[in-house]
């Protein structure tokens, strides 16, 4: 396996200040505050009904209030592109669900018959990868993570049962992420509570992603470590480690998890964002009273709020191949992951060969029998 540390593809000054990018003959220094100011006031410029201002005032820590604009509309800067340039080229590395691409080329005039599609496959051979959606775990409990049912006690032990068998058949590093900080909090606890962890342990050493940002490298470089000196068939003692990671969160993006790092990759839920946030509901209102309603019937701020979703989920998931030889599992944990509406929203490399698992016996051998045939070679 790659002794390759996990971050070896940030890039330095990503923590680069508003203002940094100034301009020849600007008066403003870098970083001044004026900065924000000035591109505030520019924002305001823009017609009333493509944007809102979101006041956010805590009256116990005038710190962390804010004034923002929020533009509701971008296709009114990108129409201009669109009326000079004979073609446009939008790419990227996770584009998908691509449905806010459409809805962002419609507003600005564009017909659908003229917006064309095109998804490169991967590097890796298609038996390097194991996609699979598991609906139940080991007792039958039905995994559903949603926000009314996931603080149900049954259901993290039954994802504690889950992740203890994985982590018996997979070699290397496991990272499993979870919807929110609070969430993997909760779990985290109760399973200390329950002698969960202490199971885990024994076959992976267990870490979490830390609090803070300048906490991040240690503990990247303890769970490399801890998988490049327990690399061995599992049989006595552990076999690798287990991160337990936040979508969305530190490690979720421009993180690679290469080789032994991440031979699986967990999904816990769908981390929808949240809905009572007063600029999300602006989005969805404005998207909603714009654009027609989808063929199911559901509206486009519908639409929009699945697709922040699944972005955040397809950047998470596709931490772990990342070269030719590589191979993982993707293990997505939910029985929503089952519904046609929301797998088909992953990256086509992945959701054409997802396997949906109603329970949980079959879906386990598969995986064994992938790292076992992986072994063999």
């Amino acid at each position: 396996g790659s002794t390759q540390q996990p971050g070896s593809t940030q890039q330095p000054g990503s923590t680069q200040q508003p203002g940094s990018t100034q301009q020849p003959g600007s008066t403003q220094q870098p970083g001044s505050p004026l900065v924000l100011v000035e591109a505030f006031l520019a924002a305001l410029t823009s017609a009333d009904k493509d944007g809102r201002i979101v006041v956010s005032q805590k009256s116990d820590n005038l710190q962390t209030s804010s004034l923002k604009f929020l533009l509701l509309n971008p296709a009114v800067h990108f129409a201009s592109i669109l009326q000079e340039a004979r073609a446009v080229v939008v790419a990227g590395g996770t584009m998908q669900p691509m449905s806010e691409f459409y809805q962002l080329f419609q507003s600005a005039g564009v017909s659908p018959e003229r917006i064309v599609e095109f998804s490169c496959g991967h590097v890796i051979p298609p038996d390097h990868l194991l996609p699979l959606c598991l609906s139940k775990g080991p007792s039958g409990v039905e995994f559903d993570f949603t926000y009314q049912n996931r603080d149900n006690t049954h259901l993290i032990d039954e994802l504690g049962r889950t992740i203890a068998n994985l982590c018996m058949v997979v070699p290397g590093g496991v990272v499993c992420f979870f919807p929110s900080y609070e969430y993997e909090k909760k779990v985290h606890a109760h399973w200390s509570s329950t002698g969960t962890l202490e199971k885990i342990g024994k076959k992976k050493q267990v870490f979490r992603e830390p609090p803070a940002a300048s906490q991040v490298d240690h503990v990247l470089s303890s769970f490399a470590k801890c998988i490049q000196f327990n690399a061995g068939d599992g049989n006595q003692g552990l076999n690798g480690a287990l991160l337990l990671s936040v979508v969305g969160g530190k490690l979720s993006e421009g993180i690679n998890f290469s080789d032994e790092l991440g031979r699986c990759i967990i999904m816990v839920g769908l981390p929808y964002p949240n809905i009572t946030s007063p600029e999300l509901k602006e989005k969805m209102d404005y998207l909603s009273s714009t654009m027609p309603k989808c063929s199911d019937g559901r509206t486009a701020g519908q639409v929009y709020c699945d697709n922040l979703c699944m972005k955040a989920v397809n950047q998470s998931i596709g931490r772990s191949i990342r070269h030719s030889k590589d191979y993982a599992t993707i293990v997505l944990l939910d029985v929503r992951y089952s519904k046609p509406s929301i797998h088909k929203k992953l990256p086509t490399w992945i959701g054409s060969s997802l396997v949906i698992h109603p329970n949980f016996g079959p879906a386990f051998a598969s995986i064994r029998k992938f790292f076992t045939d992986k072994k063999k070679r």
